[in-house]
């Protein structure tokens, strides 16, 4: 297995020779999560396509994969399995998705069990080239910022939520709000579409930290006035895309793409509605929802 940075990128690394669609060792996984930790972004090329079966096992050695929660929009037999799609057959879209721009996020920040890892394959991508996907550091953010500025965000709360549009696509069971303030052996890997966390998330590997917002799920820091902490969320998220801190996927049939969920925010430039999109993804989750909050004093 080969780890190339990719030449000119903020982040983000290039792996071949991996075996995503077979067994995979215990000194490969751990090669990975040193490159993932090292790089943010790992592009998988030079493998043989998995099944969905092998697709979901990959995913599972990285962490708990949980199912989406989705009536319509996963996979039929593995609701693990999220389809990415603009494309409607008989009527029907045969994913989520569509062509326009989808904001920054990180999956499931909305939920008590946060996302650890990301795993999103390309099956047919637009012929222009369109639809790239957009991964901005947020480590980079935390540790650019002043020590007292990073102290204040320590002290500061956010709630997350599931973007308008899509609640009437998850199971009703699964809705609602769910705090950390629960027994979190009582926490469900699907529950909830809402909930607060801490501002600063920690990489309990690395011991990184990464402001934890994204334009499309943060509503509010609810420890400030709605003003007050509008101002301090815009200045934040105005990181999100800034060159030096951001690589460009363009994507190739057959890419697969893992990236760290707790120090990343991404999102997907739109495309020409005509072209064909279609992707598949899977999210491991951390089993302990307390593990990305716990971290020792403030720097």
């Amino acid at each position: 297995m080969d780890v190339t940075p990719i030449p000119g990128a903020a982040l983000g690394a290039v792996v071949d020779g991996a075996h995503v669609s077979g067994d995979m060792d215990e000194a490969q996984a751990n090669e990975i999560w040193a490159a993932l930790d090292a790089h943010l972004v790992l592009v998988f090329r030079g493998h043989e396509t998995p099944t969905y079966e092998e697709f979901l096992a990959f995913g599972r050695r990285f962490g708990h994969i949980p199912k989406t929660g989705l009536t319509s929009g996963a996979h039929p037999d593995h609701n693990e399995i999220l389809i990415v799609s603009n494309l409607v057959e008989d009527g029907r879209k045969i994913g989520v998705g569509d062509a326009g721009w989808m904001g920054w996020h990180t999956d499931y920040s909305f939920r008590p069990r946060v996302s650890q890892v990301g795993f999103l394959e390309a099956v047919e991508v637009p012929p222009s080239g369109g639809g790239e996907t957009l991964f901005t550091d947020m480590y980079a953010l935390y540790e650019s910022l002043p020590a007292e500025e990073r102290r204040r965000l320590h002290s500061y709360r956010v709630r997350h939520a599931l973007r308008t549009g899509y609640e009437e696509t998850i199971e009703e069971e699964l809705q609602g709000e769910v705090s950390l303030g629960e027994d979190p052996r009582r926490i469900r890997a699907e529950d909830g579409t809402s909930t607060v966390h801490p501002l600063v998330a920690r990489n309990p590997r690395t011991g990184r930290r990464s402001v934890y917002v994204s334009t499309l799920n943060t509503e509010r820091i609810v420890d400030l006035a709605p003003d007050a902490g509008r101002e301090l969320l815009d200045k934040l998220l105005a990181h999100a895309g800034t060159p030096r801190h951001t690589y460009a996927h363009t994507w190739r049939p057959g890419d697969i793409v893992m990236w760290d969920q707790l120090g990343t925010v991404h999102a997907k430039r739109a495309f020409d509605p005509a072209e064909r999109r279609v992707m598949r993804q899977v999210v491991s989750i951390f089993d302990d929802p307390t593990a990305p909050w716990r971290a020792e004093a403030a720097a």
